[in-house]
């Protein structure tokens, strides 16, 4: 039977992103943010940068698991699955880094080439029809380690790399982006919110570069460093309470998203990912080239209208597909 009742915020967990290159600080503020969190309670790691994770044990009580090469999100997946069957369960986990997941050694950048290799090996034309075809069994695996990210009971913290990166627009100078996350769209856009920390930034975020929301951008001020008071914030939150035991802030100038900086793809040229609708479309678009008879044209034009409909198409992505449509028409018609 299906009951409705008044809306009410209570234990929502928390999935925090704390981004930055090298020397920023990031994997000390997961362990201050993580000990706020917790409570008292204790705190796991999912450690890939291997003996750095443990740089703090002296100064912060955490267990840990090591990932190792390699990084496919399947085993990222299984290590949380582990976390959440801990007795006593973790109050707290910590990923860091989830950037290995995306260009590490063995990560979906890779195997999406190895994927590639496999199908194509050198052959540069066959390379380009199968590059969407070879991202499916990768982002498959990303998107069932979402799903347990967002099946978690606890908060969960993902250290994420980042690189400067610059948006080449045609005829005019490269737009300077500033840093960004290194991680695959998907992940970052389950964050609650991500703090970017500059290099040598000790902890303390670049609001202007971070990816804030309502109610989150009134809980740091401009030249706070994360530490353990934003982690008990964050935990009132959650389970009900109000952010208001700190200062609200107000974030100067204007909030950049925080994207995904992918490295990798044919011919060593840098490569994103291609979004889910992307692989959709272009798989609509190639059974529409390889059509045979008037009678399948019909099954994929009805599943293609109903695909539009449900997963709400833009028109840049249709197009593409509209065309393979309308020739394939065209050819049968002609045949």
């Amino acid at each position: 039977m299906i009951t409705f009742r008044p809306a009410k915020r209570e234990n929502t967990p928390l999935i925090i992103g704390i981004a930055g290159p090298t020397k920023s600080g990031k994997t000390y503020s997961a362990l201050r943010l993580a000990t706020g969190l917790a409570g008292g309670g204790p705190i796991a790691m999912l450690n890939a940068e291997g003996a750095r994770g443990h740089q703090y044990a002296d100064t912060f009580k955490y267990i840990a698991c090591e990932l190792e090469a390699p990084f496919r999100p399947d085993q990222y997946t299984d290590a949380l699955d582990a976390v959440a069957k801990l007795s006593p369960p973790p109050a707290v986990v910590i990923i860091d880094s989830a950037s290995h997941m995306h260009d590490g050694p063995g990560g979906i950048l890779e195997w999406h080439e190895e994927i590639l290799d496999k199908m194509a090996g050198q052959d540069y034309a066959k390379r380009q029809r199968s590059t969407f075809t070879a991202w499916v069994q990768p982002k498959q695996s990303e998107n069932i380690f979402i799903y347990q990210m967002l099946s978690m009971q606890i908060p969960v913290i993902l250290c994420l790399r980042a690189k400067e990166k610059i948006k080449i627009v045609k005829g005019q100078e490269p737009v300077d982006l500033g840093w960004q996350p290194i991680v695959g769209e998907r992940v970052a856009f389950e964050t609650m919110f991500t703090l970017m920390l500059p290099p040598h930034a000790k902890g303390v975020p670049d609001l202007n570069l971070s990816d804030m929301r309502s109610p989150f951008d009134t809980l740091i001020k401009p030249g706070q460093a994360i530490d353990e008071s934003l982690g008990q914030a964050l935990s009132t939150w959650a389970k009900g309470g109000t952010t208001d035991r700190l200062p609200a802030a107000s974030l100067s100038g204007p909030v950049a998203s925080p994207g995904a900086t992918s490295g990798g793809g044919t011919g060593g040229t840098p490569t994103d990912p291609p979004s889910e609708l992307e692989i959709l479309c272009h798989d609509f678009k190639e059974r529409f080239d390889e059509v045979q008879t008037v009678a399948e044209g019909k099954g994929w034009s009805e599943r293609w209208e109903e695909a539009k409909v449900k997963q709400k198409i833009p028109p840049a992505f249709a197009a593409p597909v509209e065309a393979a449509r309308n020739a394939a028409r065209a050819r049968l018609k002609r045949g």
